[in-house]
């Protein structure tokens, strides 16, 4: 299992790393400026100073690794909800908000160092408690397809499988479908299919119908046995396998292109 539930939220471990590291750099500020109050009367508005050239620098990294990707879909640089931020970037966008701390407000900067650091090890410390792991194998099970031909999902001719688990009701799968279904028809050396769990054929035929989608690729899964199999706790989840049928990769939530793209590439041998 890669994820965690709090209440209606599920985190992947990825996300939840960085939320522990976020608190843990927040509360950090808070017990600097507990200390030196009379002092450094600013260090809280440069703490979200910090945050944000993080965020901006670590996801402009993201996007400038992987222009390709954004170029079909510019404004979904701005999703950063789905992920997606290169640690490289982060590292630059701390240095210059450092340095204007420096120019600018030499007093804050040793209490935020502080912080950035109790972040840095509550990130690392994050990633010992919730490992990010894959571990499984493609199930020998079949699903039907929407005309009821049973589809073997271990039958994949030696090519590496990702398998999309969506549902009608869920907003981030509908949100993702198109693009995946997009990507999906420009790869031959990826199968990708898209497993809807617990829905009535008719209701997955209505929605696609209605969004002008392809149900070549889907599957129906009405007892949920994917999810079952492999402990997921929310839609959608994206399953990657390699070309022997090994689960590799799990992405709980919303997905980019740029991250389906580079973990095809990632399967693939063949990749383009």
């Amino acid at each position: 299992m890669n994820a965690v539930s709090l209440g209606p939220l599920v985190f992947s471990h990825e996300r939840l790393h960085v939320v522990i590291a976020i608190a843990a750099f927040l509360g950090a500020v808070e017990l600097a400026a507990w200390f030196r109050a009379t002092r450094s009367p600013d260090v809280h508005r440069w703490s979200l100073i910090v945050v944000a050239c993080w965020i901006v620098a670590a996801r402009a990294g993201f996007v400038l690794a992987n222009l390709d990707s954004f170029a079909a879909e510019p404004l979904s640089a701005l999703a950063i909800w789905q992920g997606g931020f290169a640690a490289s970037g982060g590292a630059v966008g701390l240095a210059l908000a450092a340095l204007a701390m420096m120019l600018r407000r030499p007093g804050v900067l040793r209490p935020l160092a502080f912080a950035v650091l109790a972040g840095g090890l509550a990130y690392t410390a994050a990633g010992q408690v919730f490992p990010v792991e894959a571990r499984g194998q493609l199930p020998q099970i079949a699903l039907p397809t929407l005309d009821g031909a049973p589809v073997p999902l271990a039958d994949t001719g030696g090519r590496p499988v990702v398998v999309n688990l969506w549902a009608t009701w869920c907003p981030p799968c509908r949100r993702e479908m198109p693009m995946m279904m997009d990507l999906a028809s420009n790869r031959d050396d990826v199968v990708v299919r898209f497993a809807n769990q617990g829905e009535p054929r008719a209701t997955v035929l209505r929605y696609l119908d209605s969004q002008d989608l392809g149900g070549e690729r889907v599957l129906l899964d009405p007892d949920q046995r994917l999810m079952e199999t492999f402990g997921l706790l929310g839609l959608p989840s994206t399953l990657f396998f390699d070309a022997d049928g090994r689960l590799v990769a799990v992405h709980t939530g919303e997905i980019s292109r740029a991250a389906l793209a580079n973990r095809m590439n990632d399967l693939s041998p063949e990749a383009p």
